[in-house]
């Protein structure tokens, strides 16, 4: 019997305009109705009130859940953070430095951002805070990142892929010090502590809940997703879902944009 339920967000649980279908939320509200919990487990910061617009209306389905690539992780009104390297963090500053026009940002404890460009102002909303709060990085920052995100343009607009030889660069130097993902098509870098993956944020909540792996399960879409998704009996890809995820996922469901979330429900998982 399935318990808990957890979420990717962007690709797999919102469509492509960033909501929750009308359907997808009454599915989900179904779902807790029946008692079954429901997390995300998403490459976010716990800040989707800001982020995406949420009122107490989608906050109030989750109990929590697994954040920043399961960096951060937040159950019981309780935030617990899992931080870089701080050799990893100046490292990879160092080596943005030599790309012009690249951008890279350092998301910290206490959904702090620091960047060597900040986003636009149009953008900021999307990131869940003010121009002015964005922070510039110093040295300081190296001992509070708990993610790095590097990317062209705003991150929310991004066109523009990663140079492959930073990518292999980079790829290599954190082989055995902190989790790569090349993800949103090779346009976007994210680096997490050697630790935290979203298999392990998810792990460490079943944990808490006291839940079999049997009792769980998953969906996702994307690279940073594959081990979480290889991780779970239930485990259930979307249809719009790079070709590793759906390799990785016991099931794969329709799109994001359709039916998807609510066939995987009802048809794949006969939860509702």
């Amino acid at each position: 019997m399935i318990r808990a339920l957890f979420f990717d967000l962007d690709g797999t649980l919102l469509n492509s305009q960033k909501k929750l279908l009308p359907a997808v939320y009454g599915a989900l509200k179904g779902c807790r109705e029946r008692g079954i919990g429901l997390f995300v487990a998403t490459a976010r910061p716990p800040l989707l009130d800001r982020q995406l617009n949420w009122t107490r209306r989608e906050s109030e389905l989750f109990a929590g859940g697994s954040f920043l690539n399961g960096a951060c992780e937040v159950i019981a009104g309780r935030t617990v953070y899992h931080p870089l390297s701080q050799m990893v963090v100046a490292h990879c500053v160092a080596q943005v430095s030599g790309y012009p026009g690249l951008n890279i940002a350092l998301q910290m404890e206490g959904e702090c951002h620091a960047f060597n460009h900040p986003p636009a102002d149009w953008a900021c909303p999307a990131w869940g805070f003010r121009r002015e709060d964005a922070l510039p990085i110093t040295p300081d920052c190296a001992v509070r990142t708990v993610k790095i995100l590097i990317y062209y343009e705003n991150i929310v607009d991004s066109v523009t892929q990663i140079p492959r030889d930073l990518v292999e660069a980079l790829r290599t130097f954190c082989a055995g010090r902190a989790q790569f993902y090349l993800t949103d098509g090779g346009k976007v870098i994210q680096i997490t502590d050697i630790q935290a993956t979203k298999y392990r944020g998810v792990e460490r909540l079943r944990t808490a809940l006291g839940l079999n792996r049997g009792e769980v399960a998953v969906f996702g879409d994307d690279m940073n997703d594959l081990e979480m998704l290889a991780g779970y009996p239930n485990s259930v890809a979307m249809g719009n879902a790079c070709v590793e995820a759906r390799s990785a996922a016991r099931l794969v469901t329709g799109c994001n944009d359709g039916s998807g979330i609510t066939d995987a429900l009802e048809r794949l998982l006969h939860i509702l």
